[in-house]
């Protein structure tokens, strides 16, 4: 009798039990509608209720979670996943939670745990990817924080692990750009260009990565091919241009050809320096301006004698060029492409601003 007794018991109670779990799933399945209806608010009620029902279940615990962080309840979200973490601290999914409420706090240091945290948790071989995605989102997060010198390493990471697609090379590419990594960006439009030699964005890519890296031949030879698409890309391919074929002193010209690039440099440096001193006419002139006035009239008188033209000459007068253009730059924007090259050419050969 006592058996039987115990039996029925143990019955009723799994069937209670069987109850329970069932109105668990129910409130879940209504908070999934609710929440996709933008009835949040409605949501996060029917996921406390199935949270009550069945607290062994962490697609609840979490469901509450997220639903408390759309509502703005990011303490409440909070807390939920930290009692949710405590039960399982290597979850992925928890983890990326808590990375995620740290983001949009903009909390940098916690965001960068909780992803790591994610990341090097176990993770099915079927579900590499989504490891791949959630490292990039921590890269994306850290470069729109400034905190590039924390994003290489990750992007470097990625590069380890990524597929030899075109695509992938170059997502990485412009992060390794965005990070101020330009040779690493090159190698990955580089490698982008491997598997897909006609690939405009990958040429353009490189080319600006190559000019960035300060190898303009090599920036020329990729946007020779890019078509340029936008007026930025033909502004640069104009100042690259003008940088190759306007250089006094580049390697392997003779000697008349550096005299003559040096004299169209000054005429035109000297004419912006006139025409920018007339512009702010009535504006009083630093002395930096008075001493590059000067001293473009001593070039001047310089270069008209016989034999003048010497390494000394050539060096002083990119270095003179140089400051110029910077002054004018400054002060009567927005510059030219030849502007722009000129400047390079002086920074290319150590040019002094003061």
């Amino acid at each position: 009798m006592a058996f039987a007794a115990f039996f029925v018991t143990r019955v009723i109670a799994a069937n209670n039990r069987a109850t329970t779990l069932n109105d668990a799933t129910r409130w879940y399945q209504r908070g999934q509608q609710q929440l996709a209806a933008g009835e949040v608010a409605d949501a996060i009620d029917s996921y406390r209720r199935a949270r009550l029902r069945n607290r062994g279940e962490k697609t609840y615990a979490l469901a509450l979670a997220r639903a408390l962080a759309v509502h703005g309840d990011t303490a409440g979200a909070q807390n939920a996943l930290v009692a949710l973490r405590q039960s399982w601290p290597e979850d992925a999914v928890v983890n990326l939670e808590l990375a995620r409420l740290a983001v949009a706090r903009k909390d940098v240091l916690e965001a960068v745990r909780f992803y790591q945290n994610a990341l090097y948790a176990p993770w099915p071989t079927e579900q590499a990817d989504r490891r791949r995605q959630i490292r990039m989102e921590m890269v994306d997060f850290l470069l729109a924080q400034n905190e590039a010198a924390r994003a290489i390493p990750e992007l470097i990471a990625l590069g380890m692990d990524m597929r030899d697609l075109p695509q992938t090379h170059l997502e990485l590419a412009y992060r390794f750009a965005k990070a101020g990594d330009q040779a690493r960006a090159l190698d990955q439009f580089e490698r982008a260009l491997r598997r897909d030699p006609d690939n405009t964005t990958a040429l353009a890519g490189a080319g600006r990565a190559a000019f960035a890296l300060g190898n303009y031949v090599r920036a020329a030879r990729y946007l020779r091919t890019a078509p340029p698409d936008s007026s930025a890309l033909k502004e640069l391919q104009e100042v690259i241009n003008w940088v190759l074929y306007a250089d006094p002193l580049a390697p392997r010209i003779a000697f008349a050809t550096r005299a003559r690039r040096l004299q169209d440099n000054f005429t035109f440096a000297e004419r912006r320096l006139q025409s920018c001193l007339q512009k702010r006419a009535g504006v009083p002139h630093g002395n930096d301006e008075a001493a590059l006035q000067a001293e473009a009239k001593q070039l001047r008188r310089r270069l008209r004698l016989p034999g003048a033209r010497s390494d000394a000459t050539l060096d002083a007068g990119v270095n003179l060029i140089y400051r110029i253009e910077r002054a004018v730059v400054q002060n009567c924007p927005p510059a030219t492409a030849r502007d722009r090259a000129l400047i390079l050419i002086g920074e290319r050969h150590g040019a002094e601003q003061g």
